[in-house]
């Protein structure tokens, strides 16, 4: 299972440590999300990027992708899901971005869950993914990553609604 904790680190940062069943396996510190970021995961370089909550990528020795898709555009069932490629391997990251869940969902049977990703903690955020084997531990990290960018961006999107 990985964890992702947050803890203050000045004024206006927050460094975030990820943890593997216990064991660290990265980390970073940050004022702000932000788009592109280089990371150490488990002693390999890996370059995670993302273009708002649309699409997200890892680069590096193990390659992914995620893409946002809506199946009924105009519809009433109108839910945004994200396709993550790695490989021959495609899931669906499904969910509420307001919510506390999302299901990592195989395309061949799009009811039982395969992995999942959830928050955890009130006071300060946390993170926490269980996620599918066949998932290297550099998608894991960054699954957990494009998730933790998701509710982040849903959380801005509704205290700026809010304010208006």
């Amino acid at each position: 299972m990985l964890r992702a904790t947050s803890t203050r680190a000045g004024l206006f940062q927050v460094r975030y440590e990820v943890n593997r069943n216990g064991r660290p396996v990265t980390g970073w510190t940050a004022r702000t999300w932000q788009q592109h970021r280089d990371l150490v995961i488990d002693g390999h370089p890996y370059a995670l990027r993302s273009e708002g909550i649309a699409r997200f990528a890892l680069e590096g020795e193990v390659r992914a992708h995620i893409l946002r898709t809506v199946d009924h555009p105009d519809g009433p069932l109108s839910r945004p899901h994200w396709n993550v490629e790695v490989g021959d391997l495609t899931y669906r990251l499904a969910g509420s971005g307001v919510g506390r869940r999302f299901a990592l969902l195989t395309t061949a049977d799009a009811v039982n869950e395969a992995g999942r990703v959830w928050r955890t903690g009130a006071l300060r955020p946390s993170y926490a993914a269980q996620l599918p084997d066949a998932l290297q531990l550099p998608v894991q990290v960054f699954v957990l990553w494009s998730a933790m960018a998701i509710w982040r961006a849903s959380v801005a999107a509704g205290t700026a609604a809010a304010i208006r």
